[in-house]
């Protein structure tokens, strides 16, 4: 069986086509599956609920938001209890219980095939190469889980909506995917009686979350427990407790005009009132800020929108609904399927990842070679650039070509290799970013001055796929990519 899975920030959730409709493979009734980490030597690692309510009394032994520091330079290991674990460790655990707790609801449900053969994973719309390929490696080799590709979370929502009962094709829609550590837009297109089924004209990210809400919500909870007792302190395990009650408060607050946050602390009980205006008042800027990348894309992609779709947990706030209704009075929004919409897309997709007409997507990076410029007439260092192979905006699967020289007889060829939002043929090295190392190996018989072509291709995932020719003998040489570590 094929399966989808949204990796979520704060929730993970396994889907699967079954009898032709998305359906979750969640054991009773389950909301997903917390993307928490626990460890301590007595327990080993925990993962999921079963971590949630362990790290609520050991806070220091827990990870939680893993996905979100994937790219954090600052936060490469954690340490628990005595011992270090890696982010890809963490992810791959993490992807592991989702696997696990697939399998039971296949049980469950009494599937014919009981088996996983593979998986495609949602992500944020504009996750790097680095980023995917940390995934892809947690999830195949530490949570033994084929990954069959990558969809973006919003454009795995769009697919969700137009495939429901009630959806709709011929129509173009701009996805606002609201989760737990990023808000991602797209603006996708669908129609079945032309050649692309699925195509998406461009989309946008922030790393900006529901937890940015849940943070400033526990940080009005902390003022308003100050208020009542000066000098109280939170600590660590304080800190946890807030974060957990701004989450139950936050969620009343979607149906409710106010909400109480009640908490011991200190032997001290407080129950303290937020209304819903304090909290939109307080998370105006966040809002506001996702808001102006709407705008943003959908200024830049300057195409009739049918409907605005909204998805992702924390689309629930009345406020968001609110300021696309501010912001667009003439479209209609909806609010589809918030917590499963995007783990529906990823299984549909599943099903369908092999058509090569199913899907269009563009490239959400440039990627270019660091060379000298005008080797041959300046051999100037100084004059070092980054030349473009693939170009953000181009439709995937994107290939481009790059030709270097051999320094001497049989020498194996290293390149440096450059991520960016750069669209120009040539840019200076400092307006992009370094990710790794193209080496091109085994080319016997080379000699100086041979020209090597290189092949790179972006494939509908998002990975780089490579292939590298000696002009001269016509002979293909190993070539592989070595990502540097964030």
């Amino acid at each position: 069986m094929k399966v989808g899975i949204d990796f979520g920030t704060s929730f993970s959730l396994p889907a699967a086509l079954i009898n032709g409709t998305p359906a979750t493979l969640l054991p009773g009734g389950q909301y997903g599956v917390p993307s928490v980490f626990y460890f301590d030597r007595r327990r080993n690692i925990l993962i999921g609920e079963a971590a949630q309510a362990r790290g609520e009394k050991f806070p220091r032994n827990v990870v939680r938001n893993v996905k979100m520091e994937i790219s954090n330079p600052n936060q490469k290991t954690f340490t628990l209890d005595g011992k270090t674990f890696d982010k890809k460790q963490i992810v791959g655990h993490i992807l592991g219980e989702v696997k696990q707790v697939a399998l039971i609801g296949i049980e469950h449900r009494q599937l014919v095939s009981q088996e996983i053969d593979g998986a495609i994973i949602s992500v944020p719309a504009a996750f790097n190469l680095r980023e995917l390929n940390l995934i892809r490696e947690a999830a195949q080799d530490v949570a033994g889980l084929k990954v069959f590709g990558f969809i973006r979370e919003p454009v795995a929502a769009a697919i969700a909506y137009f495939n429901a009962p009630a959806g709709e094709d011929d129509k173009t829609i701009l996805v606002y995917d609201l989760g737990g550590g990023t808000c991602d837009v797209a603006i996708v297109r669908s129609d079945k009686n032309s050649d692309e089924w699925y195509k998406v004209i461009d989309s946008d990210m922030l790393r900006i979350g529901g937890r940015d809400w849940d943070k400033l919500l526990g940080e009005l909870i902390k003022r308003k427990c100050r208020e009542q007792v000066p000098d109280i302190e939170f600590d660590l395990k304080a800190q946890s407790k807030i974060l957990d009650v701004a989450i139950g408060v936050k969620h009343t607050l979607s149906r409710l005009d106010k909400a109480f946050a009640e908490l011991e602390l200190d032997d001290e009980y407080f129950e303290v009132e937020v209304t819903r205006a304090e909290f939109e008042r307080i998370t105006r800027e966040l809002l506001q800020e996702t808001m102006r990348m709407v705008d943003k894309l959908k200024s830049r992609c300057r195409t009739k929108i049918d409907y605005v779709v909204c998805v992702g947990g924390s689309s629930n706030m009345p406020q968001v609904r609110a300021a696309f209704e501010k912001n667009y009075p003439d479209i209609e929004i909806r609010l589809f399927e918030p917590e499963k919409a995007i783990a529906f897309g990823a299984a549909i997709y599943s099903e369908h990842v092999t058509e090569e007409n199913y899907l269009h997507d563009i490239c959400k990076f440039s990627y270019g070679a660091k060379y000298i410029q005008n080797f041959n007439r300046y051999r100037d260092p100084d004059r070092l650039r980054i030349f473009n192979i693939i170009y953000k905006g181009d439709e995937l699967p994107a290939s481009g070509e790059s030709t270097s020289y051999s320094v001497d007889d049989g020498a194996d060829t290293h390149i440096e290799i450059y991520e960016s939002e750069c669209t120009k043929k040539i840019y200076l090295p400092e307006d992009g970013t370094h990710i790794g190392e193209i080496e091109i190996r085994g080319l016997k018989g080379s000699r100086k001055d041979d020209a090597t072509i290189l092949t790179v291709t972006i494939d509908r995932s998002g990975l780089m796929n490579l292939k590298a020719v000696d002009e001269r003998t016509g002979k293909t040489a190993r070539v592989e990519i070595k990502l540097k570590d964030f």
